[in-house]
């Protein structure tokens, strides 16, 4: 029941963030994001991992995000600045890492396929947005062509990572 409850969290922070930026009001849809996002660490079971790796997916979705429109293959919808990443695009990024732990568990370890799962869904995540009015594409094909290999890539590097912090978190509580 967790593992769905947290599949849910993820999707309802991902769904508000990006219907927010599209109809203008990004600003409630992160509030409401972040209460979902802080019952979620609130609850879960590995507290002290879901803040770092929360904290690193912010950095890693900031850079991402903000080569993505530097690099002129995406504009997104936001109200406050567009020469980097929306403040709106940070819920998403962490929700999804609180999933490593817990709904998406079962691709720990599973580095290529994470990549392979990842280099689909992420691609598609970021058209979907693009497709409910979060974003443009600046050439569809780039865009998708790049996302694919930004994911292939960073998925099992996201696994990795909550892999060590999990690893260094189990190690100081002995």
């Amino acid at each position: 029941m967790k593992k769905l409850i947290n599949f849910i969290q993820f999707q309802a922070v991902w769904f508000l963030c990006i219907f927010g930026a599209a109809h203008q009001f990004e600003l409630l849809a992160i509030l409401i994001s972040i209460g979902i996002i802080a019952w979620a660490i609130l609850t879960s079971e590995h507290r002290s991992h879901d803040y770092m790796i929360g904290l690193i997916a912010v950095i890693i979705g900031v850079v991402l995000d903000s080569l993505l429109i530097t690099q002129n293959l995406i504009t997104f919808t936001t109200a406050y600045w567009t020469s980097m990443a929306p403040l709106w695009m940070t819920p998403i990024w962490i929700a999804l890492v609180l999933t490593l732990q817990s709904s998406m568990s079962w691709l720990s370890g599973r580095y290529l396929l994470a990549g392979v799962l990842g280099s689909i869904s992420g691609p598609f995540a970021y058209w979907a947005g693009v497709r409910m009015g979060a974003g443009v594409f600046t050439d569809f094909y780039v865009a998708m062509i790049c996302l694919s290999v930004l994911w292939l890539i960073i998925t099992p590097a996201l696994f990795y990572i909550s892999s060590l912090l999990k690893a260094r978190h189990a190690y100081s509580s002995n």
